[in-house]
C-alpha cells in the first residue's frame, strides 16, 4: 500500500481527469489482474501495450492511471491520470522510494537459474515465525513485477523476500538497484534462458549480479553444491555463508534419509549445533532448497531448533512437484510450471528413487523446454540420456523433444518404451492434438501402483495432461471424451488423427 502523496512528490505532475486518492491498495501492470483500488501503469514496450489496456483496467476499478498520454475512456469516466514520460521508470522509482520509506525492512533477493521460487517461499515461510513477511507473488520477478511486489510493502512488514529473474546480463544489477539487497541468495547456474544469455558464461556472470550488489555489511547465501556458485564468493564485499552437503558447508544437510516421494530426513547443523529436520517436499531437491531458506533464517536470528521445526511447514508451490492422487490407482507428480535442464534431470532423479510396489512402472511426460536458442538440441538429448536406465516409460511431446527420443534410444532404452509426440508448436491446434494424445496413450496403459510425473516448460502447457490424468470419471467415459476431442483437432490441424 502507498499513498498519494508519494505519487505526487516523485512525479511532480498534476493529475488530470480526476481527484486521486488518499492511498492506492497497490499497482498493476496487466488489466487482468487490476484490484479495485489499485494504480494501474500503463507499461509500452517490446512484449507490453499498456496504452490499449488502460479502457479495461478503468473498467476493473483501477484508481488512477499513470501514462504516457491522456486517454480519452479514463477521462470519460473520471478516472485521474498522471502523464509522464516513461511510466516503466516511474514505477520502478515510485517503488524504490516506497521502500525507503521504510529503513527497518530488511531485503533478501533470491537468484538463480533454477529453484528460485522454491527457496522465495521456503524463505518466506520461516522468516515470518520472526515477523511478517513480504514476498513476491507468482512469477512477479521482472522490472514490472518486483516493483509491483515493493508496493504492497506495508509498515508491518520486517522482511521482504524478493525473487529476481534474469534473461540478460544486467537485469539481476538493475533489480538491485530498485530494491537493494541485505542478503542475497543464489541458487544455482544452469541451462537457463540460453537464447538470450548466448553462453553459460554470461549466465554465471549475470546471476552473480546480486552478490556484487551487497554492500560490506551484507551476507552472501550461497549454494556450495554448485561449484560455479561457490566462486561468487569472490565477487562481493559482503559475509558469505554456504549451504549444502559438503564438509565444507557452513549450513549443512547430514544423513539424509527418507521416501523422496513423501519428502526426506536430515540434521540441520549450523556453528556446532544441529537439529533434525522433516520435509513435506518430494526429492532430493528439495534438501537444497530448504538448506538456502534455513541459511537465511539463521543469518537472521532464528536458532537451528526452530529454523528444524519449521522446515516441515514447507509445501510445494502450484504446479511445481506437487503429488497428486491420480487415475487408477496411480499417482501423479505435477511438475509442470517450467523446465530446464537442471530441473528436468532433478525430476528424472524423483522417480528414479521413488520406492514403488513390485511391477510398478516409472512414466516420465516430458514436454519442450523453451528459450535454449543454438542449445535446443543438446539440452534436450542430455535429458534423454539421464531417462535411459532411470525411467520405465518415456512419453515426449513438443518438437525439441525428438532429440530427447533419439538419445534415450541411443543411450539403450527399448524402443517401444519411447513414446513421442511430435507437435509444430506454431501451430497451437498441433500442440493441443499431441498433449491430447499423449493423455489418452497414457490413460489406457496405467496400471495400479505406477507413478508419473509430468514435466514441460510453462508455454508447452503440459498441465493438460495433468489433468485429463486426474479426471474422476469411469475409464470408458473418459476414454470417449478425449477420442472425440482428438478427432475434432485432426480435423482443425493438418496433422493426420493420432491414436
Amino acid at each position: 500500500m502507498f499513498s498519494r502523496d508519494e505519487l505526487l512528490a516523485l512525479t511532480r505532475v498534476r493529475p488530470t481527469g480526476g481527484v486521486l486518492p488518499m492511498r492506492f491498495a497497490g499497482a498493476a501492470t496487466d488489466s487482468r489482474h487490476v484490484q479495485r483500488g489499485e494504480l494501474f501503469v500503463a507499461c509500452q514496450g517490446a512484449q507490453t501495450a499498456g496504452r490499449q489496456l488502460i479502457g479495461a483496467a478503468v473498467k476493473a476499478g483501477a484508481a488512477a492511471i499513470l501514462c504516457s498520454e491522456p486517454n480519452e475512456e479514463a477521462s470519460a469516466r473520471g478516472v485521474p491520470q498522471i502523464i509522464v514520460a516513461d511510466p516503466l521508470d516511474t514505477l520502478q522509482r515510485l517503488a524504490h522510494q516506497h521502500l525507503l520509506r521504510q529503513p527497518y525492512t530488511k531485503v533478501i533477493g533470491v537468484a538463480g537459474s533454477n529453484g528460485k521460487t522454491g527457496v522465495k517461499d521456503a524463505t518466506a515461510t520461516l522468516l515470518s515465525h520472526l515477523a511478517p513477511t513480504l514476498k513476491t507473488e507468482g512469477n512477479l520477478n521482472t522490472e514490472t513485477g518486483l516493483p509491483l511486489t515493493l508496493l504492497r510493502l506495508n509498515p508491518e512488514h520486517q522482511f521482504a523476500v524478493l525473487e529476481m529473474g534474469a534473461q540478460r546480463v544486467g537485469e539481476v544489477a538493475l533489480l538491485c538497484r530498485i530494491a537493494p539487497p541485505h542478503i542475497g541468495v543464489v541458487t544455482t547456474v544452469g541451462q537457463e534462458h540460453l537464447e538470450f544469455f548466448s553462453s553459460m558464461e554470461n549466465v554465471e556472470r549475470a546471476e552473480g549480479e546480486i552478490v556484487q550488489a551487497l554492500g560490506a555489511d551484507g551476507i552472501a547465501i550461497l549454494n556450495d553444491d554448485d561449484r560455479a556458485v561457490r566462486k561468487m564468493a569472490r565477487r562481493t564485499r559482503a559475509s558469505v555463508i554456504m549451504y549444502g552437503h559438503r564438509p565444507e558447508a557452513d549450513v549443512r544437510a547430514k544423513r539424509p534419509n527418507g521416501e523422496p516421494l513423501l519428502g526426506l530426513r536430515f540434521t540441520l547443523t549450523y556453528q556446532g549445533k544441529r537439529a533434525r529436520a522433516s520435509l513435506n517436499i518430494p526429492g532430493q531437491h528439495a534438501v537444497t532448497t530448504a538448506l538456502a531458506a534455513a541459511s537465511v533464517a539463521l543469518a537472521c536470528g532464528m536458532n537451528v531448533e526452530t529454523a528444524a521445526a519449521a522446515l516441515s511447514e514447507l509445501r510445494p508451490a502450484k504446479r511445481r512437484g506437487e503429488v497428486k492422487p491420480a487415475i487408477n490407482k496411480t499417482t501423479l507428480v505435477d511438475d509442470t510450471y517450467n523446465a530446464n535442464r537442471q530441473s528436468a534431470l532433478a525430476a528424472i532423479a524423483l522417480l528414479h528413487g521413488a520406492r514403488l510396489a513390485r511391477g510398478a512402472r516409472r512414466w516420465f511426460i516430458f514436454g519442450d523446454m523453451l528459450e535454449l536458442g543454438a542449445y535446443v538440441a543438446t539440452e534436450h538429448a542430455e535429458v534423454g540420456k539421464a531417462a535411459a536406465g532411470q525411467v520405465d516409460e518415456l512419453v515426449l511431446v513438443g518438437a525439441a523433444t525428438r532429440a530427447t527420443a533419439e538419445a534415450a534410444r541411443n543411450a539403450g532404452m527399448k524402443p517401444e518404451r519411447v513414446h513421442y509426440y511430435e507437435a509444430d508448436l506454431t501451430k497451437p491446434e498441433s500442440l493441443a492434438l499431441a498433449r491430447l494424445a499423449a493423455a489418452q496413450f497414457v490413460r489406457e496403459r496405467l496400471r495400479p501402483g505406477d507413478l508419473v510425473l509430468v514435466k514441460g516448460s510453462y508455454g508447452i502447457g503440459m498441465d493438460v495432461i495433468v489433468a485429463e490424468l486426474q479426471e474422476r470419471r469411469s475409464a470408458m467415459q473418459a476414454r470417449a471424451d478425449l477420442g472425440a476431442r482428438l478427432r475434432r483437432l485432426a480435423q482443425l490441424s493438418d496433422l493426420p488423427e493420432l491414436s
